[in-house]
C-alpha cells in the first residue's frame, strides 16, 4: 500500500469514529468522554512552553471575520481564534464538548444543550443561553456581509428556546441528522455576546471566547491576536500572540520563512520540497477536504450549451484528471468525488471514479458533443480564485483539454472576495472552485435539495426528481447504515446523469513551519486548528 493509500485509510477510520457520534438517538447524553486537544498536544513527551508569539502566513484575504455567513473559508481562517461553537471536533474529527457542558436528544425532533457555567466572552461577560440563541437567530439569517449562500449548510432549525439561564432548547422542523456535524465544525455556528452586531461592525470587529482576543484586522495585510487569559479551556493557550499576515504571493511566503519574518504556511508541493531536510525546517502535509470541483450554472430563461446533460457528461469525460495531478501538484493528488476522499465510508472508492464515473475517454466526450450537435464546439467564460496559484495553474491545463472537445474556456481569474459574491448570486457560467469540510455527509449535497436558496440561484432549470428524493431522505434518515447506501446511490447519479458539478481532484495540502513551532498539523478540515494547540521554543 502506497503512502497515500495509508494516510486515506488513516483518515476514513477516524471519520468513522465521528459518524458514529453524529447518529442521534432518544436519550444520547455525551458530555467530556472524549480527550481533549490539550492532552493530545502533550502526547509526543515534550511538555509545552508558555510565552512567545507566532506569525502564520494567509494565504488568502479573510476579506472580512464576521462570524456568520462567510463564504469563503479564508473567512474562516481569520475568525477560526476568536470564536468557539458549542461542540467542536477534536485533532482526530471526534465530536466533544466545547460551550456546551453536555446535550440531550429529548425526541427525534427536540435537542436540549446545558453550556457550561463561568465561561466569558472577551469582553468579561459571561456565556449564556440567551447569548446561544442570539447566535442560532443570526446563524438562520446571516447578516451583512454575510451570505444567505451557505444556508444550504444550516441544520434544521425551527426555533430556539431559553429554558434556563444555561440551558438551550433547539426544536427542529423535521429529525436532521446534520446537527451535531453542524456546531462541531464551527465555521457557521460560533456563539456571540447577545447585541454584538448592534454594537460593533463585525466585518472588522468581534467578541468570542476563543483563545485569543482580536486586537484588528487590516483587510489585505494582517489579523493580530493577543492571549485570552480569561480561556475557558484551562492552561490553554500557549502563545502570547498570534499573527495573520496575509501574503498571497507564494514567493513572498518563502522568502519570509527564510527571512523568518513569518514562522508557518501553506506552500504548492513543488514550494514545500525545497525545504525538505533544510535545517530550521519542517515539512508538514496532509489531504484536506477542499477537493477542487468545476461548477456550473443551469438557469431558467438562459439556455446555455451546457444545459444538454450529455455536453456535461462530455466535459467529465474530457478532462483528464491524472494529467491534472501530475502537471498541477506533482503527482500529489486523488481523484474526487463530491464527497472527498478520506470522509469515512462515505466517497466512492477510486477505482470507481477513475475506470467508470471520471474516466478519462475523449472518443467518448466527443461522440457525446455530436449526440447533442455541439460537434463545433462553443465558448465559455471559466471564472476562479486567483490566489491560491493552483487555481489559475489548474484552470489553464484543463482549458487545454477541453480545446480536445471544441470548447473554448475564457478564463478569468478574480480576487477572492469578489469571486465569493459573484458565486453566491449565482452570477458566473463556469466556476473552477473548491469545497471544504462539512459536518456532515449531507452538507455535500445540500446544493442540490430544491427547497435550498442557492438551488434557485444555480440549478433553477434543472429537475430530477430522484435526486430530490435521495437528497431529502438521506438528510432526515437518522440510522447511518440505512444513510449509506442513500449517499452511494446519489452520488453515483450525480456523477452519471445530473454533472451539475464536476468534481475533479482532491489534493494534498503542504505547510512547512519553523521547528520552534510544536505541535502544528494539517488538518482535514482545512482550516488551521493546530494554531490553537501550538506552542513556540
Amino acid at each position: 500500500m502506497s503512502d497515500d493509500e495509508l494516510v486515506l485509510e488513516e483518515l476514513a477510520q477516524r471519520e468513522l469514529t465521528r459518524q458514529e457520534l453524529l447518529a442521534m438517538g432518544a436519550g444520547l447524553v455525551a458530555a467530556g468522554a472524549l480527550a481533549g486537544p490539550a492532552a493530545a498536544a502533550r502526547a509526543g513527551g515534550t511538555k509545552p512552553k508558555r510565552g512567545g508569539k507566532l506569525t502564520w502566513a494567509l494565504e488568502q484575504d479573510p476579506v472580512h471575520i464576521a462570524p456568520f455567513g462567510g463564504i469563503l473559508t479564508s473567512n474562516h481562517w481569520g475568525k477560526e481564534f476568536m470564536y468557539d461553537s458549542l461542540l467542536e471536533w477534536d485533532a482526530k474529527l471526534n465530536i466533544r464538548p466545547a460551550l456546551a457542558e453536555s446535550w440531550k436528544v429529548v425526541n427525534k425532533t427536540t435537542v436540549e444543550f446545558t453550556l457550561k457555567r463561568g465561561i466569558k466572552f472577551h469582553n468579561g461577560k459571561e456565556v449564556t443561553a440567551a447569548d446561544a440563541k442570539y447566535s442560532f437567530d443570526l446563524q438562520a439569517a446571516p447578516p451583512a456581509p454575510g451570505s444567505v449562500a451557505v444556508l444550504g449548510q444550516f441544520p434544521k432549525i425551527a426555533s430556539t428556546e431559553v429554558i434556563g439561564k444555561y440551558k438551550l432548547r433547539i426544536n427542529l422542523s423535521q429529525p436532521d441528522a446534520t446537527l451535531f456535524g453542524y456546531l462541531a465544525w464551527s465555521r457557521y455556528s460560533p456563539i456571540v455576546p447577545q447585541g454584538m452586531y448592534e454594537q460593533l461592525n463585525p466585518s472588522r470587529q468581534g467578541i468570542g471566547t476563543g483563545p485569543f482576543k482580536l486586537v484588528r484586522y487590516t483587510p489585505n495585510d494582517v489579523v493580530e491576536y493577543v492571549r485570552n487569559t480569561d480561556f475557558w479551556r484551562k492552561g490553554l493557550p500557549y502563545l502570547d500572540g498570534l499573527t495573520l499576515k496575509v501574503l498571497p504571493d507564494e514567493q513572498a511566503r518563502i522568502a519570509a520563512l527564510r527571512a523568518g519574518a513569518i514562522d508557518g504556511a501553506t506552500l504548492s508541493p513543488d514550494a514545500a520540497r525545497q525545504f525538505q531536510g533544510q535545517r530550521g525546517f519542517r515539512v508538514l502535509k496532509n489531504y484536506t477536504a477542499a477537493f477542487r470541483e468545476l461548477q456550473f450554472t443551469l438557469k431558467e430563461g438562459n439556455p446555455k450549451p451546457w444545459f444538454d446533460g450529455r455536453v456535461r457528461r462530455a466535459i467529465n469525460h474530457a478532462l483528464n484528471r491524472q494529467e491534472l495531478i501530475e502537471k498541477v501538484y506533482g503527482g500529489n493528488g486523488a481523484y474526487s468525488g463530491h464527497v472527498p476522499p478520506g470522509y469515512g465510508p462515505w466517497p466512492l472508492t477510486q477505482r470507481e471514479l477513475r475506470t467508470k464515473y471520471e474516466k478519462f475517454d475523449l472518443a467518448l466526450a466527443r461522440q457525446l458533443m455530436k449526440a447533442a450537435g455541439q460537434e463545433k464546439g462553443f465558448s465559455v467564460t471559466m471564472t476562479t480564485f486567483s490566489t491560491p496559484a493552483d487555481f489559475p495553474a489548474l484552470a489553464s491545463v484543463m482549458k487545454e483539454q477541453l480545446k480536445r472537445i471544441n470548447i473554448d474556456v475564457n478564463i478569468e481569474a478574480q480576487e477572492p472576495g469578489t469571486f465569493a459574491a459573484r458565486n453566491g448570486t449565482g452570477s458566473f457560467d463556469w466556476d473552477l472552485t473548491a469545497r471544504g469540510m462539512r459536518g456532515d455527509v449531507n452538507g455535500y449535497m445540500a446544493e442540490f435539495n430544491p427547497s435550498a436558496a442557492i438551488y434557485g440561484r444555480w440549478f433553477s432549470a434543472y429537475r430530477n426528481p430522484r435526486m430530490w428524493r435521495l437528497v431529502g431522505t438521506g438528510q432526515i434518515e437518522l440510522e447511518q447504515k440505512k444513510r449509506l447506501p442513500m449517499y452511494k446511490d446519489l452520488q453515483k447519479l450525480l456523477l452519471s446523469t445530473a454533472l451539475l458539478e464536476v468534481p475533479l481532484i482532491a489534493v494534498q495540502k503542504f505547510q512547512v513551519v519553523r521547528t520552534r513551532v510544536n505541535n502544528m498539523y494539517v488538518a482535514f478540515s482545512d482550516f488551521n486548528t493546530g494554531l490553537r494547540y501550538t506552542w513556540v521554543d
